[in-house]
């Protein structure tokens, strides 16, 4: 493979990457939730750790994503497409291209849960003073 072209095998693994850590912050909103339900301090403020811990792995991620842009205009062009495309509609050129949006897929799926979850713990614990207004859905 020449310099100049973009390894979608290497793409490909960095997005499964990111749905990992993407899995594993939803695994942990989980048990942050049940903590605050028991009204446990000391595993609230671990489990908030460790959540921030994996959001910074999938921030890493996504930037070493990103970072492969560098190697051409085309890689841009490529990058650019795969991650701001709807992944609902977009079905990929190749085996990797149609591999990268189902994990998009997937990992849209996480997201749209981990939001929900998060309103909802936002609004409990911050109340009145909670990015999401007072009012608990």
């Amino acid at each position: 493979m020449a310099e100049t072209e973009l390894d979608m095998r290497k793409v490909m693994v960095l997005f499964q990457r990111r749905y990992n850590f993407i899995r594993e912050i939803d695994r942990l909103t989980n048990e942050l939730s049940d903590a605050m339900a028991r009204g446990d301090e000391v595993s609230v403020s671990l489990v908030l750790q460790m959540r921030a811990d994996e959001m910074a792995k999938f921030d890493e991620c996504t930037h070493e994503i990103w970072q492969m842009c560098s190697i051409s205009r085309k890689a841009l062009q490529k990058i650019r497409t795969l991650i701001q495309s709807d992944p609902e509609e977009s079905i990929g050129e190749s085996p990797e291209e149609k591999k990268i949006y189902e994990i998009r897929r997937k990992t849209q799926t996480v997201i749209d849960r981990l939001r929900v979850i998060d309103e909802k713990l936002n609004r409990r614990a911050a109340g009145k003073d909670s990015f999401y207004g007072a009012e608990v859905r």
